[in-house]
Formats: structure tokens, C-alpha cells, sequence
């Protein structure tokens, strides 16, 4: 997953939820419509956090009268103060597989489609001139082969042009450079058929070696059996060809893949000038040489001008990277969009000419003070309660839906776009099966003897569901997201294929909890059952994280209160050895979240199932046989309603499983001077588009 969170939306919380309501009993501008018609990958009726209403412009795209009075002292500049850290890990699209980075690759590069505005499941052709489909000839009728159209007289930065050949290059580097940091597993699995391992730890290195040894091991590599190094380059050559002639590239896929186009729109799908790639400390394209370029440290890949520089066909160019300081963009004065992607989007030359991004402005009073003296265009709130500095300065107050009203004091510079779904979540996760070799004193006595638990307590259906009919939404979404939130009913979001908010769901109900508990077979060495014995057990989180340790103490607190022999204690760990605790699997419940790398279900069934908080739970294998046979009919299958049937089975099988606790979806914010237009919300980017804005 993605190892930094997108910015802008104060997705940190400090607020702690109230004593006595939530803690526990002892003690978060318009032009001609585009030619080439979306690609949309949902169906259905859309959720009410759905990210394709995610086109919140009316206010930059026709800002009121009073917005109009705002005007910048230089409306070619945009200045966006961020927090720390705000630099890139690399620049090299193949490797980076962070935001801050991603954010400058997604407006210097461009990928073969991108996103259809704000719409995170829909997509418009970019370097490709129509996104495929079954429909256009552009995707096969057994879903494994992918036809690209590549769009001719593109220029790269450096003036060299763009061909087919680039692009097949591009994905065959991303695949050979490997490294299990990289995000090139998300397209391991679909273009070379090897699955994901339960830590999603897979690179090029399998095809070598398929026990997985190889991975990050680049001196182990380089002394592997040559047959086997070229057999691999080959497999992934002839998995990505390229037609000069006819100017497509073709994925050959090895089996079918519902979130392929996905996988392909986000940063690491930027397409790349092999000529430039070679001379600038990379991979040359010859399949004798290729172990040699394999990498496991951005550290090392910065050592190279395609770590640290650039050189795409996007719409800015980097101007300088000065690291711990400061990231400026150039617009390119040769920028090939001439139609819109989307009605009303940008073409041309990008209208605002730099982009400075200050990225080691740490203190929120002084990105606010530079916010406030119109220094700054937008800075990074930090944290949710940052908020609260910024509503006073807001004189209008746009929601995720396009709809814009004034403010209290319509006067204030400010314009502030709420209720914003984000793309990550906390989640409870029970453990099956207690790790207890060298003891386990997070689960007492380890037998259920009213002093401890057995480590396979969570086995009993009736302990889980108890569980959830024993969480306090209410109380988490008001204390933990201060209100901005939804519960989730399903593993994927909301918006994506297969979330319905009519799916069946848990609720805090303390009566149902206390009926489950009395419900459980489990029985005490004497015979009592678990109502009557008690247990004694307890949970985790790592100091400084307050969502979790809200949760886990609302967890506890209503726990305790069906019956006061349920004893529940709430520990704060250091992050090492808390996560020292979850890799061992000695926690009986685990508080985790996941931050989804494409916006799509796959991504989320995969690791609350095979992956690696699924792994973390010691699932029975009955169970995970269950989900997972859906899981791979859901990515093998291409069409949405389809994909929607199948998981609407994955939720139902999930709800009545009840293996972890779902919590909710926070609903993040994002001011700007309302001098500043275009701006629009897709939850997937990484940052701003910036190539969409424009100052007045």
C-alpha cells in the first residue's frame, strides 16, 4: 500500500473522544466537450459517499460575486506550503510508491489513461488516444489481451518524440527493476500470473527463483543461473509487445484482470523515453543485462539522474529539487493536450506557470500565518483539529456534490470543500489463533478460566459477533473523526464496485452483544460457560496513534459493561514492540488500518483476506477458501455488473463470518484562496492536478 497519505486533508486526529460519552469505564472556464467518451468500471446506484460525485468545481469553475472581489498578486504562481516530511522518496515512477513523490510524477509524466476528473472508477485516454474496451476491439473476449492506441507526435520533455516502443519499455523496466518497496506488484500478478504472497512481497525474482528468496537480494540475483535471468526478461518481453506500424502496444496478460486499466492510471503507470532512461543510469532494455539494473533502495536509484530529475510529457517540468526546502514546476511550454479529457478541462499550456511547493514548513502556525498573508495558496492542515484555525477564515463552504454557499462571513478569503471520502481505514481484526510459544500474557492464563482466554477464542462466531454488537460507531465517528465519517458495511469503499449501503452490517446494540456471548459454546475447565466463567484479556496499540487507542478503549469500555466479569485492559506499546506483537501474532485482536493503492475492491478483499492483515489473523482455512474463490472470481472477471454479483457474495460470506470489526470511512477537507480555480477532488491522486487550476 501507498506508505504516505495523500495531503490537504488533516487525515491525523488528536481529538480524543469525551469521558464520559465514549472512554472507558476506568479510565478521533468551459470548452468543447472531449471526443473520447469515459470508460467507467462501476455500476449500480452510487453510494452516499460515492467518489463520482467527486467533482466539487462549481465554485472554482464559476465562483460567486464574491469570490470574483479575490484576486492574487501574481495569479502565474502557485504557492502550497506542506507539512514535514514533504519530499519525494525518488522521482523514478517504477520505484516510488509514496505521495509526495507521486504528486510531482503525476503532473511531470503522463500515463496511457487517466481518470475521468474527479471519478476515481472511470477513465479518459491520456497518452493512449481511446481507453480500450471489448466494445473498440481494444480489450479480447476472454479478458487477457490489452490493445493500447498510443497517441502520435507526443514530445518528451528533452524534444525526443514518443513512440510504442517507449511504452512497452517503460512497463518491462518497471516489472525487471523489481523490488519488493516497488509498486510493480500490482502488476506482477495480472501480466506475469504469479500470485500475490500474504505480504504482497512479490517481484521479478520469482520468475528466477520461485521460493521467493531472491526478493531484495541483488547479490544472490546476480549470481543466478544466466538461463534463468533471460528466461525471465523474456517472459516479461513477450508479455509487452510493441507495434511501430500500426502504433499500439499489447499487454498480453495471463489471465483476465477486472482492475488492469486501474493498476495502469495511477504514477507508477508514467510512461518513461527509454533513450533518456539509458543514458541517465538505467536500464537500457537489453535482456542480458537486466539483473544488473534490479533495485531495492530509492537511496540507491537517486544516485542516478532518473531518481532525482525527470523527463515525461506531462504538463510541468521540474524546475529544481532542493530536498528538506523546497519542489518547483515549470509549466512545458510544448504540452500536447489540444481537446479536453473531460467537459471544461484544461488544454494547452498550463495557465499557471510555476508551482512552488514548500515542503519542510513543520509548523502549522506558520503555514497558516503565510495562508493568512496570501503568501501561500493552500497549505496542509496536519491535523483534523487544524480545522478549527481555518473555518473562521472561510467565506465559502463547498460540498463533495459541486454545491457551494456562502460562509457565516462571506468577506473571509477562504474556500473550504468538505466531506471528501479518503481512501484509507482503521479496522479491529481478530486473531483466530493466539500465538503462545514462550508465553502470551496478552491473553492471561491462556484458558478460559475467568482470568485469561484460550489463544483460538476467537474462533467462536458468537465471541466475534458479540464483539461487533458491542462496538460504539456512534461514539468513534464523533470522538475519533470528529463527526466526518460514515461506517463502513462493507471491506471495499464506498463508491466502489460492490459497496451498497443495504448490505446487511452490525450495529452497537448491547443486548444483541450480551445474547452472543451467552450464545457461545465455550466453557470453563469446571464446565460454566463463558458468560458465567468471564475472561480476562488484553489489547493493544502503539503510543501515539489515537485512532487505535480510541477504538480499542470503546471496544473495551462497552465490553465491561454487559458483564463485569469481562475484564479488558487497554495497553499503549512502544511501535516497535507493538508491531513486533502483531508480526507474531500474540495480539488477540488487532487494530490496523490500510491505505489502498488503486481504487478498486481487489484491493481491499485481497489483503483483509490473503494479504497481510489476513495474515495476521490465523483465518481457519475453510474460510479463507470461501472468500478467496470469490475474491479471484471478482479481479478475473472484466465486467462491472458481474464483479458487482460476485461481491455482493464476498460481502454477504464476510458479514456472516464476522472476522473483524469495520469501522468507518473519515470524510477529509480541503481549503483554498478563493482566488484559486479548477480544483476538483479525486480521492486516488496522489496530490493536486495542478495542470486543471488557475488563478485569478
Amino acid at each position: 500500500m501507498f506508505r504516505y497519505l495523500p495531503r490537504a486533508l488533516g487525515l491525523m486526529v488528536i481529538v480524543v473522544i469525551g469521558l464520559g460519552a465514549c472512554a472507558p469505564a476506568t479510565g478521533t472556464p468551459e470548452v468543447a466537450s472531449a471526443t473520447q467518451p469515459a470508460i467507467s468500471t462501476t455500476s449500480g446506484s452510487p453510494a452516499p459517499l460515492a467518489t463520482t460525485a467527486a467533482t466539487a468545481t462549481s465554485a472554482s469553475a464559476q465562483p460567486s460575486a464574491a469570490a470574483l472581489a479575490f484576486k492574487s498578486k501574481d495569479p502565474t504562481t502557485l504557492t502550497y506550503l506542506t507539512q514535514t516530511p514533504g519530499d519525494p522518496d525518488t522521482l523514478d515512477p517504477a520505484f516510488d510508491y509514496e505521495t509526495s513523490g507521486g504528486g510531482i510524477i503525476q503532473n511531470t509524466y503522463d500515463t496511457l489513461i487517466f481518470y475521468d476528473k474527479g471519478d476515481a472508477n472511470s477513465f479518459v485516454p491520456q497518452l493512449a488516444s481511446e481507453v480500450p474496451s471489448q466494445a473498440n476491439g481494444g480489450i479480447s473476449a476472454d479478458g487477457k489481451t490489452y490493445t493500447f492506441k498510443i497517441r502520435a507526435g507526443v514530445k518528451f520533455h528533452n524534444g525526443d518524440t514518443l513512440t510504442p516502443d517507449d511504452v512497452a519499455f517503460t512497463f518491462r523496466r518497471g516489472l525487471l527493476q523489481g523490488g519488493l518497496s516497488s509498486p510493480q506488484w500490482l502488476l506482477f500478478q495480472p501480466i506475469l500470473g504469479v500470485a500475490a504472497s500474504p505480504s504482497g512481497n512479490n517481484d521479478i525474482t520469482d520468475l528466477v527463483d520461485s521460493s521467493g528468496k531472491l526478493g531484495d537480494d541483488k547479490a544472490s540475483l546476480l549470481k543466478a543461473d544466466p538461463a534463468k535471468l533471460l528466461a525471465a526478461c523474456q517472459a516479461v518481453t513477450s508479455a509487452i509487445t510493441a507495434d511501430d506500424a500500426a502504433n499500439t502496444v499489447t499487454f498480453h496478460l495471463a489471465q483476465s484482470w477486472g482492475p488492469f486499466l486501474a493498476a495502469l492510471a495511477n504514477a507508477w503507470g508514467s510512461i518513461m523515453d527509454e533513450k533518456w532512461v539509458g543514458a541517465s543510469g538505467g536500464w537500457d532494455g537489453d535482456c542480458h543485462t537486466w539483473q544488473k539494473f534490479y533495485q531495492t533502495k530509492s537511496a540507491d536509484i537517486n544516485q542516478l539522474r532518473i531518481g532525482t530529475g525527470e523527463n515525461g510529457t506531462g504538463p510541468y517540468v521540474l524546475d529544481h529539487w532542493t530536498p528538506n526546502q523546497e519542489i518547483a514546476l515549470k509549466a512545458f511550454d510544448a504540452y500536447w493536450r489540444t481537446e479536453p479529457a473531460w467537459p471544461g478541462g484544461p488544454t494547452g499550456v498550463p495557465r499557471l506557470k510555476t508551482i512552488n511547493l514548500k515542503t519542510n514548513v513543520s509548523q502549522f502556525a506558520t503555514r497558516l500565518a503565510a495562508l493568512r498573508a496570501g503568501e501561500a495558496d493552500m497549505i496542509d492542515p496536519q491535523l483534523s483539529s487544524d480545522w478549527t484555525s481555518m473555518d473562521p477564515l472561510t467565506g465559502e463552504t463547498c460540498e463533495v456534490s459541486g454545491a457551494c454557499t456562502p460562509a457565516a462571513d462571506p468577506s473571509q478569503p477562504l474556500r473550504a470543500f468538505r466531506g471528501l471520502p479518503q481512501t484509507n481505514r482503521t479496522d479491529v481484526f481478530f486473531n483466530f489463533n493466539a500465538d503462545t510459544s514462550g508465553g502470551n500474557d496478552f491473553i492471561g492464563s491462556g484458558k478460559l478460566d475467568g482470568q485469561g482466554i484460550p489463544p483460538d477464542f476467537f474462533s467462536d462466531l458468537h465471541v466475534r459477533k458479540a464483539f461487533n454488537y458491542c462496538f460504539d460507531w456512534d461514539a468513534y465517528i464523533k470522538g475519533v473523526l470528529l463527526g466526518d465519517g460514515v461506517q463502513s458495511y462493507d471491506v471495499m469503499l464506498p463508491g466502489e464496485i460492490g459497496y451498497s449501503d443495504q448490505d446487511p452490517h452490525y450495529t452497537y446494540d448491547p443486548a444483541r452483544c450480551q445474547a452472543e456471548f451467552q450464545a457461545s459454546s465455550l466453557k470453563g475447565a469446571d464446565g460454566r460457560s463463558l458468560w458465567d466463567t468471564g475472561f480476562r484479556m488484553s489489547i493493544a496499540y502503539n503510543v501515539g496513534t489515537i485512532t487505535r487507542q480510541v477504538a480499542d478503549e470503546i471496544l473495551a469500555r462497552d465490553i465491561r459493561a454487559v458483564n463485569a466479569k469481562f475484564d479488558v485492559t487497554v495497553l499503549g506499546l512502544p511501535v516497535k514492540t507493538f508491531f513486533a506483537a502483531v508480526n507474531a501474532h500474540k495480539l488477540p485482536l488487532l487494530v490496523l488500518g490500510w491505505q489502498e493503492d488503486i481504487h478498486d475492491p481487489n484491493d481491499w478483499v485481497v489483503p483483509f483476506v490473503t494479504g497481510v492483515n489476513g495474515a495476521r489473523q490465523s483465518l481457519p482455512t475453510d474460510l479463507v477458501s470461501q472468500l478467496n474463490a470469490l475474491i479471484d472470481q471478482g479481479a478475473q472477471e472484466t465486467d462491472p455488473a458481474k464483479r458487482t454479483a460476485i461481491y455482493k457474495q464476498f460481502n454477504q460470506a464476510f458479514y456472516e463470518a464476522a472476522p473483524d470489526i469495520l469501522l468507518a470511512v473519515q470524510t477529509g477537507r480541503f481549503y483554498e484562496q478563493r482566488w484559486v480555480l479548477g480544483y476538483y477532488y479525486n480521492p486516488i491522486y496522489s496530490t493536486l492536478y495542478y495542470y486543471a487550476l488557475s488563478k485569478q
